[in-house]
């Protein structure tokens, strides 16, 4: 063993706690620069999960706010279409109850006369008779032989039949008045007759058959 030995010794131990606090020092700012990203990395991490947590509460605030003007629309849709139903059934109900009332038969009243009619003259144009609710042809023809036969008729000409009505021109030989005439066909033809206008100044006279 020579003086040098322990020297040597000294200078290699000497060199290998250099190297290792070396190690340490680049092992320390290694670490320290991993743990700065990392924590960059969660920085960054929890802005974006915040950005998402904001937009997503808006578009559920936007979303619920959406469900609650769609509740409103169909809240009024339902009035609108109750109010419209009811409506419907107030009106078939009037329109039942417009049908019933037209379905009933309307009695009908006899003109009532205060005093003796004027009479129709003879001779001239003639009177022009209407005849109102005859049911059928049959009848009328019944009706025209019946105003024949009577004695102050000379003769008498149907113009028109129409839906139960007609008009017959009479020509009488002898004046007669419109209760005559209304008579005389009740007497001749068996059906009720009553007067509804007679206007002798105008040579009109309007007679009604009522049913039997």
């Amino acid at each position: 063993m020579t003086l040098d030995q322990p020297q040597r010794e000294e200078e290699a131990l000497t060199r290998a706690a250099s190297l290792l606090v070396q190690a340490l020092r680049e092992v320390q700012q290694a670490g320290g620069a991993e743990t700065a990203a990392m924590r960059q990395d969660i920085a960054d991490s929890r802005g974006a999960l915040q950005l998402l947590a904001a937009k997503l509460e808006q578009q559920l605030a936007q979303e619920q706010e959406q469900r609650l003007v769609l509740a409103g629309q169909l809240t009024g849709l339902a009035s609108a279409l109750d109010r419209l139903v009811s409506h419907l059934q107030s009106l078939s109900q009037l329109m039942v109850d417009l049908l019933e009332r037209l379905a009933e038969p309307q009695p009908v009243t006899p003109a009532v006369s205060s005093g003796p009619l004027p009479t129709f003259p003879a001779g001239g144009e003639g009177v022009s008779l209407t005849l109102t609710g005859v049911p059928g042809f049959q009848l009328l023809m019944e009706l025209q032989k019946a105003l024949q036969g009577l004695p102050q008729v000379a003769g008498a000409s149907v113009e028109r039949f129409q839906e139960g009505d007609s008009r017959i021109l009479l020509h009488l030989r002898s004046p007669a008045g419109a209760d005559e005439i209304a008579s005389g066909l009740h007497a001749a033809s068996g059906q009720t007759i009553v007067v509804e206008e007679s206007r002798p100044e105008l040579l009109q006279l309007r007679l009604k058959v009522l049913p039997a």
